[in-house]
């Protein structure tokens, strides 16, 4: 059906679990996404960013900052070495400063938008940033079920016709993953489905066929 790429996107209040999930997928992915959510976006804050600094690995990782005001956040994402960064628009004041800053340190950049958040929010900017990232589930916590009001944003983004990839997060599963590749998706950041699968290899195969 089409090439995608499944993100291991990992929410951790500890240091110990982040570390865990990360040894879990190695050598299975190339790219794991690390959430970073504050207390605007949940009463259950994730750990701090630094934590990565303490992590032994190849691979690429993406920093998906659910946080107010997220370009304050850059300068430490670029510390501990990511290589993309989502940020959050609803608590942003300007996108235009947050993506020019990424730039700046050498990151690529990326807009997330939360499920009730519509495309005309980054509509004049779009153009500007490497890659989208749209929430099938309101921000802040795992484990809740995927909502099809994303498909439509999904469609829209795709309308675009721009190079870039549409990223859906939350609520991925073999059955949720196929009507968002239809609608233009090529990268899922996936939670539950992984972290409660008794064999996580076994689950990103079941994604990537389910994509075929």
């Amino acid at each position: 059906m089409a090439n995608i790429r499944i993100l291991p996107a990992i929410l951790s209040e500890t240091q110990e679990e982040l570390i865990e999930r990360i040894s879990q997928v190695e050598g299975l992915v190339d790219r794991v996404q690390v959430d970073i959510v504050g207390r605007v976006f949940s009463s259950r804050p994730t750990v701090a960013i630094e934590v990565l600094e303490t992590i032994q690995t190849d691979f690429l990782f993406d920093i998906h900052l659910m946080v107010r005001e997220p370009v304050t956040f850059l300068n430490r994402c670029d510390a501990v070495g990511v290589e993309r960064v989502f940020g959050h628009v609803e608590y942003m004041q300007n996108q235009e400063d947050f993506i020019e800053h990424a730039f700046a340190l050498g990151m690529q950049v990326g807009l997330a938008l939360d499920l009730s958040t519509p495309l005309s929010t980054i509509e004049k900017i779009i153009e500007q940033i490497d890659a989208l990232l749209l929430m099938a589930v309101p921000a802040g916590k795992s484990g809740q079920k995927f909502d099809q009001a994303v498909l439509p944003k999904i469609r829209e983004a795709a309308n675009f016709g721009l190079d870039i990839p549409i990223c859906v997060a939350g609520g991925i599963t073999p059955s949720t993953i196929v009507p968002c590749i239809e609608a233009g998706a090529r990268e899922f950041a996936v939670t539950s489905f992984l972290w409660q699968s008794s064999d996580v290899g076994k689950a990103i195969e079941e994604l990537r066929e389910a994509s075929l």
